[in-house]
């Protein structure tokens, strides 16, 4: 073999070591590279349940909850295996955004995702609408809540016994006439106490909006004396341009230490059905109760009804007149005459009874 071969030869073998060398090298640096991988991922990786589930369980999921507070429910109820993989499937999935609070049915050991989608699909199958309009009293929004839910009234009255339980404002002093805010709404199962917690936490919501706290200071009233005003301003007036003047009328008699006399408030306290009649009788108009406002002077000692929207902000933000007097002179239309003196408030009550006369049946 010449010298050259043998060089060649050499450089051969040399590169051949080299190259399994490297191979050595690369092979055990990807074996350490993937055990170091796996190590990191598993410490980030989330506990989860394989599912499908186990036992059967109820589970509560309160108004107002965050989606990391349901994910804490869940865990705690062995219904999934972490918190944190419930939050990896709310990202994943774009209806969570929709959850609603109710009473659902799950089963333990669910996988995340499928726990996830279970209460997505129960809040829509089982969401009722129900709608409760302005001006009804406590015992009428409890019959149009049992009509709608499909629920018996002592079930719904026994919701409303707890007002802690629904969020009921400290404005109303434990007692929810007026302040279970009148809407349309979805709630979950037709549960009274959560449809109650809606109405009582949109109540909040609402005054919140109009600053009706900040607005009761300003005029040396309070909070739930506004709401108060609210509730006669919803079962006096008809039309939204006369609500603020009205307000004023009874903050203006307030003031100068006048009876208020209205005769809502007399029906009222007499439990007679609203709007029963436009006028109320001498016996009537004795009844010794507290919200009887021929009889005792300055406000009901709470709301007659329960307000929307307008008639709190009317309440809140009354117009500027010094008016005394009211009184609606077209029952049809809802068309209301004011006055500031005692004589001209007999001129529009002459109108009244004159469309009275041309109306018969109607007063």
């Amino acid at each position: 073999m010449s010298e050259k071969s043998g060089d060649i030869s050499r450089q051969v073998k040399s590169g051949l070591a080299v190259l399994v060398a490297l191979t050595i090298l690369f092979g055990g640096g990807w074996y350490a590279y993937s055990k170091v991988s796996e190590a990191v991922t598993g410490a980030f990786a989330v506990d989860d349940y394989p599912g499908p589930g186990e036992e059967d369980v109820t589970v509560e999921i309160p108004m107002g909850s965050t989606l990391s507070q349901i994910g804490g429910i869940l865990e705690e109820e062995d219904v999934i295996a972490s918190a944190e993989a419930f939050d990896k499937a709310t990202r994943e999935n774009p209806k969570s955004e929709n959850l609603q609070a109710g009473t659902y049915k799950l089963k333990t050991k669910m996988k995340a995702s499928d726990a996830l989608q279970a209460l997505i699909d129960a809040g829509v199958q089982d969401a009722k609408k129900f709608t409760v309009v302005e001006g009804l009293r406590l015992n009428e929004q409890v019959a149009a809540l049992a009509e709608q839910l499909e629920r018996p009234e002592d079930e719904v009255k026994a919701a409303l016994e707890d007002p802690a339980s629904y969020k009921l404002s400290p404005w109303a002093e434990g007692n929810p006439e007026g302040f279970l805010f009148p809407d349309t709404y979805d709630v979950t199962g037709g549960d009274p106490k959560l449809a109650a917690t809606l109405m009582a936490e949109h109540f909040t919501k609402v005054a919140t909006d109009i600053e009706l706290e900040k607005k009761a200071n300003e005029l040396g009233r309070s909070p739930r004396e506004i709401v108060t005003v609210a509730s006669i301003i919803e079962a006096e007036v008809r039309r939204p341009e006369d609500r603020p003047k009205v307000a004023r009328v009874l903050y203006n008699r307030l003031d100068d230490g006048q009876k208020l006399e209205l005769d809502t408030t007399v029906e009222y306290a007499n439990n007679k059905p609203r709007g029963s009649g436009a006028t109320t009788t001498d016996e009537e108009r004795a009844n010794p109760s507290p919200y009887n406002t021929y009889v005792h002077p300055g406000l009901p000692p709470g709301p007659i009804s329960a307000p929307g929207r307008q008639a709190l902000e009317a309440a809140a933000n009354p117009a500027d007149g010094n008016w005394r007097y009211f009184v609606a002179i077209d029952l049809d239309t809802g068309e209301t005459a004011f006055a500031d003196t005692f004589e001209e408030h007999q001129q529009n009550v002459g109108k009244f009874q004159q469309w009275c006369q041309n109306n018969p049946g109607k007063c």
